[in-house]
């Protein structure tokens, strides 16, 4: 199975692709459900997803690689996106923990 990385910080988890696209999936519908509680600081992720989800459908196998250095550009950002991503381990599927997982490891110091 053909897989993609994710990329922070010059460290890299990969992630099959398979299941990257649930993973896009997820982290929309968290912030979806959390874009009236701050509006103005999830626009930007918004736009992040809106990228990763179009690489996803448009990019061949393998190469539909995640930058997150290009959207995390300040600390608040990443406070945002880290505290996004425990909810959705909270709430996805069981067979997507270990994936989202990989994201929330990615962004430790």
């Amino acid at each position: 199975m053909s897989q993609s990385a994710i990329r922070y910080n010059q460290r890299t988890r990969y992630i099959q692709d398979a299941q990257l696209g649930a993973v896009i999936q997820c982290v929309f519908q968290i912030v979806d459900q959390n874009a009236t509680k701050f509006p103005d600081e999830i626009e930007w992720l918004l736009h992040a997803i809106e990228e990763w989800w179009s690489d996803f459908e448009e990019l061949p196998p393998g190469l539909k690689d995640i930058e997150l250095d290009k959207w995390l550009t300040k600390g608040s950002r990443k406070e945002i996106f880290e505290n996004l991503l425990e909810d959705a381990l909270k709430q996805c599927d069981e067979s997507l923990k270990d994936e989202i997982f990989k994201w929330m490891e990615i962004l430790r110091d």
